[in-house]
């Protein structure tokens, strides 16, 4: 009676191991083949770094700075001496925004040397990074040779890029094409941008970068 007693309990504690064993093998599973961690970790890093490379490439510093006409100004100057870079005016009613970098050449202002000073209020001068659109034309020119562009921007997998005006519309322009191998899996990410021209316009697009 005792042997069978003891015959159980060996059973039960077989069982609780084999249960236990069971139990961790489906956690393991779990973590190794379902875990959304895992998946989703490589690609995005992968991304993060072609984004990083790609807008490095594309985007410089830019200097600012914003001039409002008084009621009844005609005129503005400023010391060009004092800021770095070619300058090139937009304006919107009183409000004038003088942009300077080398990007740009001089273009015709209403600045006046003899501008009386009750004619306008100077703001605040200021940096911005921006997207250039001579970089993205001249960073489609590289793509002509895409394996020396890989390797310059540090980008390991295939890539490319393509700009979009704020409806989805490509830009032909800024955009490069690419044949990608059927089955392959393709990670995209779409970056809202701000492009600045050498005459001083400015355009939102959306840069749809994509990965495989």
């Amino acid at each position: 009676m005792k042997n069978k007693k003891r015959g159980k309990r060996a059973q039960s504690h077989v069982e609780v191991m084999v249960s236990f064993v069971i139990f961790i093998g489906f956690l393991l599973f779990t973590f190794a083949f379902l875990n959304p961690f895992a998946r989703t970790k490589e690609p995005d890093y992968i991304l993060d770094n072609a984004q990083k490379a790609i807008m490095n490439n594309i985007t410089d510093e830019v200097g600012k700075l914003s001039i409002i006409l008084n009621e009844g100004g005609t005129c503005y100057k400023f010391n060009a001496a004092d800021y770095e870079g070619n300058y090139s005016e937009t304006h919107e009613g009183r409000k004038y925004v003088i942009y300077f970098s080398d990007i740009f050449e001089n273009t015709e202002t209403i600045k006046e040397d003899n501008c009386n000073p009750s004619n306008y209020t100077l703001g605040v001068y200021s940096k911005e990074k921006i997207v250039i659109y001579d970089k993205i034309l001249d960073l489609k020119y590289s793509y002509g040779d895409y394996d020396d562009l890989k390797e310059s921007l540090g980008i390991t997998d295939d890539f490319l890029f393509k700009t979009k005006n704020l409806i989805g519309e490509e830009f032909p322009e800024l955009s490069v094409a690419r044949n990608v191998p059927e089955g392959i899996n393709v990670e995209s990410r779409e970056i809202p941008i701000r492009v600045i021209n050498n005459s001083g316009q400015i355009q939102e697009f959306i840069l749809n970068i994509r990965i495989w």
